[in-house]
């Protein structure tokens, strides 16, 4: 009877190292995480690095899945990462004050992160709708990215739930070049408001 060969975690992983840096895609990602989970001792470094790379990877695809796999790395250590991608998959499944809870752990392990209090503050604005509170995370976001567009449309938006309609004009006439377009975002979301109200 022959020995099964001994597989060498460290070397999946710089494997799996090397695919990320190359830009490659989750048809291959997936498979080589995958492997690098099965073989890594659980709680492991390497096993925790599969786990917080295999979560974002399949988030949009399976975010009950990203859940587990977050909330598996987050039994062994607290990254912010890990905590990031627990709160975007909780708030896809609708559990949005959980999620705003993974969130602001998150926020506590990386405050400057301008990803993690864009999601937060419209996590409090269009899910939990709390435009008040989301403003000072999106204020935050816009500060440190002031050219991304997505954080300043949702800036935006929960000014306009705030009622301050002219500072949320302002703030997309800054960041989208076509009035045409602006206009019709503030009408959009104007209609959204009202059909909610009724």
């Amino acid at each position: 009877m022959t020995k099964s060969r001994a597989v060498d975690v460290r070397r999946l992983q710089s494997d799996v190292e090397w695919a990320l840096a190359k830009g490659l895609g989750p048809r291959d990602l997936v498979p080589m995480l995958e492997r690098l989970r099965r073989h890594a001792p659980r709680g492991s470094e390497p096993a925790c690095f599969a786990g917080t790379e295999l979560a974002e990877l399949v988030l949009h695809d399976s975010p009950w899945r990203s859940a587990v796999l977050a909330r598996e790395v987050l039994q062994y250590v607290q990254t912010d990462r890990a905590w990031a991608v627990l709160g975007l998959s909780l708030a896809l499944l609708g559990h949005y004050r959980t999620a705003k809870n993974a969130f602001d752990k998150a926020l506590h392990l990386a405050p400057g992160c301008a990803s993690y209090a864009h999601n937060l503050g419209h996590l409090l604005d269009a899910g939990l709708g709390r435009p008040h509170d989301a403003l000072k995370w999106l204020e935050r976001a816009i500060r440190a990215q002031p050219q991304d567009t997505e954080i300043a449309a949702s800036y935006a938006h929960a000014l306009l739930r705030a009622g301050r309609a002219e500072q949320a004009r302002a703030v997309l006439e800054k960041s989208l070049p076509d009035p045409s377009r602006v206009t019709a975002l503030l009408e959009r979301w104007n209609a959204a408001m009202s059909a909610a109200v009724e």
